[in-house]
């Protein structure tokens, strides 16, 4: 049997999705992901080029909740590097105790890993094409599309570094929010 979360980590998944624009309002944290729905959207905030929401449609029966959670599994999570169990999103879709809560804290750690090394092969193809030999004389249009493609290939790494930084000043933020009342309720602050 897995043994039960602790405060602290469960306070750190609802504080992680809670920074994250969702389309409803998350009351009972199990029933609101059983659908696969908030999955969805929270995959889409971080990596909108692989998930289409129009794929995910808001379910109450087993076999719709399955259907959403199988299309995470096989167009998303697979494309990332990992997958979930049929345990997994069965304990899910049943809304046993906890169950979302290690899901998402699995899934916050592959899409932090596949995050911090996409930005880091993103870097190193931009180095290589920096390093590599100069391409034979072009026209001048050619050579202003060339540029215009580079700045763009360019400016989409840093828009991704900028996404990723931003993300990783809010999971900051929300740590030091969670330190400073834990201070506060002992009395150190």
């Amino acid at each position: 049997m897995l043994q039960p979360l602790k405060e602290e980590e469960l306070n750190e998944i609802y504080t992680w999705v809670d920074q994250i624009p969702l389309s409803r309002p998350k009351k009972n944290i199990a029933r609101d992901f059983a659908d696969g729905i908030l999955m969805a959207e929270i995959m889409h905030y971080f990596l909108p080029k692989l998930v289409d929401m129009h794929n995910y449609s808001q379910a109450n029966s087993v076999k719709q909740k399955k259907y959403n959670w199988d299309t995470l599994n096989t167009k998303v999570f697979k494309r990332i590097g990992f997958t979930l169990s049929k345990e997994q999103i069965d304990s899910v879709i049943s809304c046993q105790s906890e169950a979302i809560e290690r899901v998402l804290k699995f899934v916050q750690s592959k899409l932090e890993y596949y995050l911090e090394n996409d930005t880091n092969s993103a870097e190193k193809q931009l180095q290589q094409t920096d390093n590599q030999i100069p391409p034979p004389l072009l026209n001048n249009e050619q050579q202003k599309d060339q540029q215009i493609y580079e700045l763009r290939e360019t400016i989409e790494v840093l828009e991704q570094k900028l996404h990723r930084m931003d993300e990783l000043m809010k999971q900051k933020d929300a740590k030091i929010l969670r330190y400073q009342q834990l201070l506060q309720q002992n009395g150190l602050l």
